[in-house]
């Protein structure tokens, strides 16, 4: 795994990733690479930890291409009726998106480990 936040991840440690999970993310969190995004509005909106199993591989689901991307969650959080999830993709980088626009795997599989963003 690279020492950076946001770099390359070593497929074969993915399990390691830091991530937040049964609780809601913070500035901390996202600077020290644990999280993708928070809240700072989350007094004004409903919000909670989504349990997801953090980390957790997926495949991000390009709309227009239908692409498959592969990514580990490492943040899901619920804003009012909306399921939010913090990712990182394994060449290094990161995103956010809705759950409706990842497909959830059990583990890596051919699908997960051929595509690179």
């Amino acid at each position: 795994m690279s020492e950076e936040p946001w770099g390359e991840i070593d497929i074969q440690q993915w399990q390691t990733l830091p991530h937040v999970t049964s609780r809601l993310a913070s500035e901390a969190d996202v600077k020290d690479g644990r999280a993708v995004f928070y809240l700072g509005n989350a007094d004004q909106i409903v919000t909670a930890p989504y349990d997801v199993g953090l980390p957790h591989c997926a495949l991000l689901v390009d709309e227009e291409s239908g692409e498959k991307i592969p990514v580990i969650i490492v943040q899901a959080e619920r804003a009012g009726e909306v399921i939010l999830v913090g990712y990182r993709f394994l060449t290094g980088g990161n995103g956010m998106c809705t759950l409706s626009e990842i497909e959830l795997l059990d583990e890596p599989d051919n699908t997960f480990h051929s595509p690179l963003r």
